[in-house]
């Protein structure tokens, strides 16, 4: 059953999501299944609270070749919602997301009020949007899509890190400024010919400083250290109304303010989300002063993490069994015994159930195996940043000099990490 929230009388209301990654499999475990569920109860939520602004802030789909199937949920989706009361969608590509892809069929999606902006445009009018309502104006909106390097720095000349940081951080400001000033004259013009104050609305896919993310398991590639890639919450001019947000998975307000959002993904990547409500924000303009309230995403496929020694770990699993639950599970053994079979024994103690076991860590013995043998590494157990962090303890680089070298092969990780995303 989906909830109803109230909706103020003469209201413009938006719904506000972000970052579905279709297409995104758990383990290798494929999601099809909990992605129509939620798309469907999502077009559900749009009707029983009368929206009539959708927003995707990003990250449609979990790769750059998105499937066949994560398409057809997609479209059918999109065919929903043109037949609902929802008047306006506006969908932005996130890092995830390809352009192009998402561009191709934006001339057609037009014709249904469904406005895509997959590439990012030097034409103001290509993203700033006029919404218009029985041929009057309702919203202005600042459609902006994911920002990469290429699109929006001016030079490709640095001398060091901090100097392309910098013209990075200048360029994605000068983009949203540009953007803010246009909106502001639209805003003051509509004023002066119709009496009413217009709300604008801006969208974003980055990673604003101050924000958090849920957990190391939610999905997301952790690319930076200290503040860099991190964008501050000034880019946003303070005549925006509502800044809806993507990129991060875990909701939140930005710096303390109430109209700079993320509203998370709607469904657990990762099993350290395992727990943490997912939700969609829902915002009313009764004015220019937005009203922010959550909706809550049904939990469609039950995770379940479970952690401690083996009676622990075999009640937890008999408990689910008794109860005929339908579960993914994490199981991570950490008792004293060693207990090298442990996954053969679970496998069998889940046979022929609902439950699956998607992933199984025997910390313990790879513990002793670490004690063991103290100076051999296991590549599987360690990060990219773990590996570099230990050529850094070899080559017996100083305190001083580390920060400086960690940014920058942080910013090589995230630059092979595009260009994987392009090459795909």
């Amino acid at each position: 059953m989906t909830a109803t929230l109230k909706k103020p009388t003469h209201a413009l209301r938006v719904l506000h999501t972000s970052d579905w990654h279709l297409g995104k499999r758990l383990y290798g475990q494929q999601r099809y299944d909990e992605f129509s569920e939620f798309l469907d109860w999502l077009v559900d939520a749009i009707n029983h609270n009368d929206v009539d602004v959708l927003i995707v802030a990003g990250d449609v789909f979990d790769t750059m070749t998105p499937s066949n199937r994560a398409q057809e949920l997609y479209y059918r989706f999109l065919g929903q919602v043109a037949k609902s009361c929802c008047r306006h969608v506006i969908i932005t590509a996130g890092n995830h997301d390809s352009p192009t892809f998402l561009d191709a069929p934006k001339s057609i999606l037009n014709a249904l009020n469904i406005k895509v902006i997959g590439m990012v445009s030097h034409d103001i009018d290509d993203e700033l949007l006029l919404l218009h309502h029985q041929n009057k104006p309702e919203a202005i909106v600042i459609a902006v899509p994911y920002l990469r390097d290429k699109d929006i720095r001016e030079s490709s000349n640095f001398d060091d890190l901090k100097s392309k940081e910098h013209d990075t951080f200048m360029g994605i400001a000068k983009h949203y400024d540009t953007l803010s000033e246009h909106a502001k004259k639209l805003q003051q013009d509509i004023f002066e010919k119709f009496h009413k104050k217009i709300p604008i609305i801006a969208t974003g896919h980055l990673f604003v400083a101050g924000s958090q993310i849920s957990s190391k398991d939610d999905g997301m590639r952790d690319l930076y250290v200290g503040t860099l890639g991190q964008i501050p919450s000034g880019i946003f001019d303070p005549a925006i109304d509502y800044v809806a947000l993507g990129h991060i998975h875990a909701s939140q307000k930005v710096a303390k303010c109430e109209h700079i959002r993320y509203c998370g993904s709607p469904m657990a990547m990762g099993f350290g989300e395992v727990g943490k409500d997912k939700q969609v924000l829902i915002i009313d303009f009764e004015d220019t002063s937005p009203a922010v309230q959550s909706l809550c995403v049904p939990v469609f496929q039950q995770l379940i993490q479970i952690s401690g020694d083996w009676q622990h770990i075999n009640d937890a699993l008999n408990k689910l069994l008794k109860n005929n639950a339908n579960a993914w599970v994490e199981i991570i053994y950490t008792g004293q015994e060693l207990r090298p079979h442990l996954t053969d024994d679970i496998r069998q103690q889940l046979a022929d159930s609902c439950v699956l076991a998607l992933n199984i860590q025997n910390r313990t013995l790879y513990q002793k195996s670490m004690d063991s043998q103290p100076k051999l590494l296991n590549l599987k157990q360690l990060s990219e940043t773990d590996v570099f962090e230990q050529l850094l303890n070899q080559k017996s680089i100083s305190e001083q000099e580390r920060p400086l070298l960690k940014n920058a092969y942080q910013t090589l990780l995230a630059n092979i990490h595009t260009h994987d995303h392009l090459e795909k």
